[in-house]
Order: structure tokens, then sequence, then C-alpha cells
């Protein structure tokens, strides 16, 4: 079987060509390659395909049996790239901290180290019982993310 290099150089022309890129590559010990694709616009299932057909022409079924699924980061799926920091920028996150706590507001920034969201947050209001929410933004480093996904708010 192919390993990971060779098959990201066999796709990185249809991925460029098409202006996608490459979220996550598995290859297991049953020949099962997986390939997570994205762009900045999305992904239709004609592109999928296209990547898809490309690999298998590249690669011998007859000498290695092996099977392929291609498919695109959805909704919901976890940011692996830069790439997909940037396009959800503006957008509705959810943060699980590695602390275990949860964080929900707008990506508004990403750097090298972290990101930026705005989020509420309960306060509590000095002579009320009731807290207070307020919208504050929180910079957030990235050793301190578990996972970041978009998600859709009601």
């Amino acid at each position: 079987m192919k390993s990971n290099a060779e098959i990201r150089q066999i796709i990185a022309p249809v991925l460029q060509e098409n202006k996608l890129f490459l979220v996550d590559l598995t290859i297991s010990d049953d020949n099962t390659i997986e390939l997570c694709v994205d762009s900045m616009q999305g992904v239709s299932v004609k592109e999928c395909m296209i990547v898809s057909r490309t690999l298998e022409a590249k690669l011998d079924k007859e000498s290695e049996d092996f099977s392929l699924t291609v498919y695109s980061a959805g909704i919901g799926y976890p940011f692996k790239m830069p790439q997909q920091f940037e396009k959800n920028v503006g957008k509705h996150v959810e943060v699980k901290l590695s602390s275990g706590k949860k964080l929900e507001g707008t990506l508004l920034a990403h750097s090298e180290t972290g990101i930026t969201i705005a989020c509420e947050e309960s306060v509590p209001v000095e002579g009320k019982k009731k807290k207070e929410k307020i919208n504050i933004e929180r910079e957030i480093p990235f050793t301190s993310i578990k996972e970041v996904k978009d998600v859709v708010k009601m």
C-alpha cells in the first residue's frame, strides 16, 4: 500500500486545481484510505468524486486491495487546519477547552498561537442576586483548546 506521503503527493495537484485543501488523511492496517477535504467555499459531491477518481486511477486495485472514502469536513467536524479557522471567522463556534469547559461564541480571529472569540458570560452584579450576562472577547491559546468546531445557532 502507498504511504501517507505518497498519497498526499498524488492528490496535491487535484486539490490545488479545485482550490481544496487536505484536512485529514488516514490509512488503516486493512488498507482503508479516508480523505477529508475542505475549501474556503465548501465542497461539493462532484469535487469529492474528482479527488476519489484521481486517486483510484493512480492506485493499482489488482495488486493492492483497498477501500477509499473521500468526504468533506461538514458542520460539527473539528477544525484541524488554519484554513478552517480562516473560513469560519465571523461564524458561531463551540470551543472545548482542555479543562472540559465548553464555550460558545463568534470566532473573531485566529493566529499561530490561538483564537479570539466573542461570547456571553454571566457575572455577578453588586447589589443584585441574579447574575447579568455581558459580552466579552476571550483570547484562548491553542495549548488550552481540545477542539473547535462550527455550530448552527437557531
